[in-house]
């Protein structure tokens, strides 16, 4: 029997993904190519690994088996290739892939790139818009910022400035009204889902009874913004993007702070570029975030 590690990355892929259209895309490969690779690896072991079904894919037990064993294997070739990523003297042909959300991509890192290539010329970066934390232990990225910090082996995470949130609004919206004068429930608020759980935000609204007055939600806070902009609503949002903004604070109580992590694997910790990337973010968070 023999399996290449091309093959056994692919079925990683699409047990994790559980979907055969997501694993394609992942791996830039067809899907019909993907398919054939699922099953030539199930010839090569004799064995029923996968299950395909309306709902995606689902593994057998001897898949599960498989893939326990499939993913150890994994784990120390993507070492190697972490390690050799990191040894080479020429990075400047090879992207800095930085993982983080819409809002960070946009507002914060974008508008500061002439920062980073003042400094390192020749430097290239692939800014990559994700709400899940990258798999930096495959290279998916190599930089990732986020609201929560991360707990996985080989993973070291620092501290980035906070954020904070209030409630905004446009004067189109008070329309001559004083902001103090303003009951909330009376009002129409813009927040954020539940998509990614009980973040500040969405706690703050159930924990001061305003979840009746709310008009819409969205997962993105660039939407919030322009229904604040458009004098649709009341929006929460990060006082940095708001004041940038020009809109008008609405007087509530305080919203717990956001306290994002830069997160990298500890093999790329001395790499020269990878840490120059690092410390401009951190630069960029320290000047978008601090109080005007």
């Amino acid at each position: 029997m023999t399996i290449d590690w091309d093959t056994v990355r692919c079925f990683i892929e699409v047990a994790e993904r559980q979907s055969l259209m997501a694993a394609a895309s992942a791996l830039e490969m067809s899907n019909a190519t993907l398919g054939r690779k699922m099953d030539a690896l199930e010839a090569a072991t004799g064995l029923r690994l996968i299950l395909r079904g309306p709902g995606g894919i689902s593994l057998t037990d001897e898949g599960k088996e498989m893939l326990v064993l499939a993913k150890a294997g994994g784990d120390h070739l993507f070492q190697m290739e972490r390690l050799a990523f990191s040894l080479k003297s020429d990075r400047r042909a090879l992207p800095i892939r930085i993982s983080t959300t819409e809002t960070m991509v946009s507002a914060v890192l974008a508008p500061h790139l002439p920062k980073l290539w003042e400094n390192h010329l020749g430097l290239v970066v692939d800014l990559i818009m994700s709400t899940e934390l990258a798999d930096l232990n495959r290279r998916e990225a190599d930089i990732a910022v986020r609201l929560a910090r991360p707990k996985s082996d080989g993973l070291i995470a620092r501290r980035l400035p906070e954020i904070t949130a209030s409630l905004y609004t446009s004067p189109d919206y008070l329309r001559g009204r004083l902001p103090d004068s303003l009951n909330l429930r009376d009002e129409k608020l813009a927040g954020l889902d539940s998509k990614y759980g009980d973040i500040p935000e969405v706690v703050w609204i159930k924990e001061h009874d305003l979840h009746s007055a709310l008009c819409v939600q969205s997962s993105s806070i660039y939407a919030l913004l322009e229904i604040a902009k458009s004098g649709g609503a009341i929006a929460m949002l990060p006082d940095f993007l708001a004041q940038r903004h020009g809109l008008v604070p609405i007087p509530a109580p305080p919203v717990p702070p956001r306290k994002p992590w830069i997160v990298f694997h500890r093999d790329n910790r001395r790499n020269r570029e990878i840490k120059a990337v690092r410390d401009w973010i951190a630069d960029c968070c320290r000047s978008s975030f601090a109080a005007r």
